[in-house]
């Protein structure tokens, strides 16, 4: 399930590239007039992914440069997070809050259609950037620390099963695992990012792929989110379509 949310300004704006602490602080607001502190206080996995879409009209050079409308889209396979959420929100528009400053103001607030995957394939293209990394490689080495699926393709898909299936028991209290692989399509290849992240760099990839799995967790990945950091605004993911 998901929840886009508008804001608007007046005027365009010039971001700088660790943008997503705004929005993290966001997150942190919502769930305080939602009551849901805890979620965000824990230090495990979190229920939700979320992505932000910066306009038609948005450039980048050594700044990121606005439209004067902006779109946050907040996923959760977890129907009381999302009505919460959505409560949250609510208050926070009545009050007429505002994000980055004094700029941006909530304009509207929508719950997106339900979609329901049935299928063991589909493809997905990123809304925003993914990211995974590798658990047996130190973070001091930052090539080797994340993984994308050009580094290597199997080993890709081992740390993605571990990854992803450690979240599914988490969040949805089942024991089962369940397969799960990412297969690179011919006509759609996919491209590796640098993203400025808390004063430091991530790394990860964007584009269009194709994940095979059981409609459990490929319904699990689409609610809550592709690969790590999540609940930091990574992972978000649009269904193209399923085969």
């Amino acid at each position: 399930m998901k929840i886009k949310i508008i804001f608007e300004s007046k005027e365009k704006l010039s971001l700088d590239k660790d943008y997503r602490c705004h929005f993290i602080s966001f997150l942190k607001k919502v769930f305080e007039k939602a009551n849901l502190e805890r979620i965000y206080q824990r230090k495990e996995y979190r229920p939700y992914t979320f992505s932000v879409w910066l306009g038609e009209t948005f450039k980048i050079d050594e700044k990121l440069h606005t439209d004067t409308k902006i779109s946050f889209l907040f996923s959760s396979g977890d129907p009381v997070v999302i009505t919460n959420f959505y409560n949250g929100v609510l208050k926070l528009k009545n009050e007429r809050f505002k994000i980055i400053g004094e700029n941006f103001e909530i304009k509207d607030i929508n719950l997106l259609p339900y979609k329901k995957i049935k299928t063991n394939k589909a493809i997905f293209k990123t809304i925003g950037v993914c990211v995974l990394n590798n658990p047996q490689v130190q973070k001091k080495d930052f090539k080797s620390w994340y993984i994308t699926p050009y580094d290597d393709l199997d080993k890709f898909n081992e740390i993605l099963y571990q990854r992803t299936n450690d979240r599914f028991k988490y969040l949805t209290g089942r024991k089962d695992a369940h397969p799960i692989r990412l297969n690179l399509l011919e006509n759609y290849p996919i491209k590796e990012v640098m993203v400025k992240h808390y004063n430091g760099y991530v790394r990860g990839f964007k584009g269009v792929f194709e994940l095979s799995g059981s409609p459990e967790i490929l319904q699990f990945v689409y609610d809550y989110g592709f690969g790590i950091r999540t609940g930091q605004g990574f992972g978000l993911l649009e269904l193209v379509k399923e085969l």
